[in-house]
């Protein structure tokens, strides 16, 4: 999508480029062909959101099934994974949250390019400096969609594990901390590594004080361990 972008609107920059260097107002035209691109990969985006989602959602909850399993295991336990109401509706708010944050990636964008365009149109910049800055914009877009990759990714599997131990009777587990988190919350998740606390109300970060689920905040890489109901027990 970028690279398409950045073709056809440099290309137009270029060819408006006497108007801008010489005062003139080019800004209806180039706003007309970015809207033009753009509307053709907001079309596609929208077409390619439910696919993209299915395979999201399905990817995670095949992650997550099996990590659940493979832990309960240790314990000699055997679950049968089945999707039951409330593993489906937590499936179902994925695949919506995915739908839509997909669908969302083409007018971020075009709201980002935009703001560039009609800033070199009203400096008078010529196309190189228009195209470094969108090579700039490209890269802290791109650097942005791999950390919300991989937020998204943590915050499925999370979910969709704490909800199949639920199912499967298990309503505690032990906060494991995973370094590579965000320094902020660093100190806050290696005090709590270990920690027993309810699956559905999450763990105490005094940090944020409130109560979290492990991989809610950006760049959490934090996981949980089951606590295995002790028969008799209550």
């Amino acid at each position: 999508m970028a690279d398409s972008v950045d073709y056809w609107l440099l290309a137009e920059y270029k060819r408006q480029q006497p108007q801008i260097v010489g005062d003139a107002s080019p800004a209806k035209e180039l706003n007309q062909k970015l809207f033009s691109v753009m509307g053709r990969w907001k079309v596609k985006f929208n077409q390619m959101a439910e696919t993209i989602a299915v395979w999201f959602v399905n990817r995670a909850n095949t992650y997550a099934s099996n990590s659940v399993r493979n832990k309960l295991r240790v314990d000699s336990i055997t679950v049968n994974m089945r999707v039951t109401p409330e593993v489906q509706n937590v499936l179902d708010s994925l695949y919506e949250q995915q739908v839509s944050l997909i669908k969302s990636i083409p007018e971020q964008y075009l709201t980002q390019v935009q703001t560039l365009v009609q800033q070199s149109v009203v400096n008078g910049r010529d196309v190189g400096f228009l195209k470094e800055a969108l090579k700039k914009r490209y890269g802290v877009t791109e650097s942005r969609a791999k950390t919300i990759a991989r937020d998204q990714n943590a915050k499925a599997t999370n979910a969709i594990a704490r909800e199949r131990c639920k199912s499967s009777g298990i309503t505690e587990g032990i906060w494991i901390h995973r370094a590579g988190g965000s320094k902020s919350y660093r100190d806050s998740h290696i005090k709590m590594n270990g920690q027993r606390f309810n699956l559905s109300e999450g763990c105490y970060d005094p940090h944020v004080q409130r109560h979290i689920h492990a991989g809610e905040l950006i760049n959490c890489k934090c996981d949980f361990r089951p606590v295995i109901p002790q028969i008799g027990s209550g």
